[in-house]
């Protein structure tokens, strides 16, 4: 059972240190939210939104692949 230890820790403080990070992030972004909420209209935030569905837009429409611009490498 000694062998199984090291795992088990690393595997706790893995999921600590996530716990803390998605805490610390939930907490600014609520912090950020409220204190910023005068230069947050709503027409930004929609505009916002729609900036941040670009980009994963851009990984779909992209297909995942390296497509080069010059035709000469793929020959």
């Amino acid at each position: 059972m000694k062998n199984n230890e090291p795992a088990t820790r690393r595997f706790a403080l893995t999921l600590t240190y996530i716990v803390v990070f998605l805490g610390a992030v939930v907490i600014g972004g609520y912090l950020m939210t409220h204190q910023h909420q005068a230069h947050i209209p709503g027409v930004y935030l929609l505009l916002g939104i729609v900036l941040l569905a670009c980009i994963p837009m851009f990984l779909f429409m992209r297909g995942g692949r390296n497509q080069s611009s010059n035709k000469n490498e793929e020959e």
